[in-house]
């Protein structure tokens, strides 16, 4: 095995996300927001070790401490979460009720968040099968417009267009050297 991957560490917590939304959020209350804030102090502070996780946060004037008992054997060797990432893990918790579990990795200086539960919807059923003609459709302009800010490989845009049937999305390839677009645009009720 490589020097370097053995002495990086693979530190990992998996913890429900609201006890860690409940712990970013009790630790964020006396973590430094002043636009002028000491970097190490504008954060928030987690770790893991013997079945206990810790959350903490000072500006200087206060200092919050959290601590909850798991019932599993975590370690995670103390995190610095920036107010900003607390922010984005608290939205995305917020955003995604169902969540069950969150898990935390670590490796070196590096900390990721997965949020578990959850999967992109199955869709390539959507992607399946043949264009066939179709007298009219109703679509979102702005919708459509939106594909054209992907990047393709012609200059100023192309989409190629496939009707999948009255009622039924269309299917929309955007042209790249290297990568395969494709995409579905649903259609409109015409009024």
């Amino acid at each position: 095995m490589d020097k370097v991957m053995q002495e990086t560490k693979l530190d990992t917590l998996t913890i429900s996300a609201g006890d860690l939304a409940d712990l970013l959020l009790g630790a964020s209350v006396a973590m430094d927001k002043g636009k002028d804030s000491v970097s190490r102090l504008g954060s928030v502070y987690i770790s893991a070790t013997g079945g206990k996780v810790i959350a903490k946060a000072s500006d200087r004037y206060r200092l919050i401490v959290g601590e909850i008992t798991l019932a599993g054997e975590s370690e995670l060797g103390e995190c610095q979460i920036r107010a900003n990432d607390v922010k984005n893990i608290l939205a995305t918790i917020k955003a995604n009720k169902i969540a069950g579990e969150i898990t935390l990795t670590r490796v070196g200086d590096s900390l990721s968040v997965y949020l578990g539960g959850e999967t992109f919807p199955p869709y390539e059923h959507l992607l399946a099968g043949e264009s066939v003609p179709v007298a009219g459709i109703s679509f979102n302009a702005t919708y459509m417009a939106d594909f054209g800010k992907v990047p393709c490989s012609h200059k100023g845009g192309q989409l190629v267009v496939e009707f999948m049937g009255d009622n039924k999305p269309i299917k929309v390839t955007i042209p790249h050297n290297k990568i395969t677009w494709n995409a579905l645009l649903m259609p409109m009720r015409v009024r």
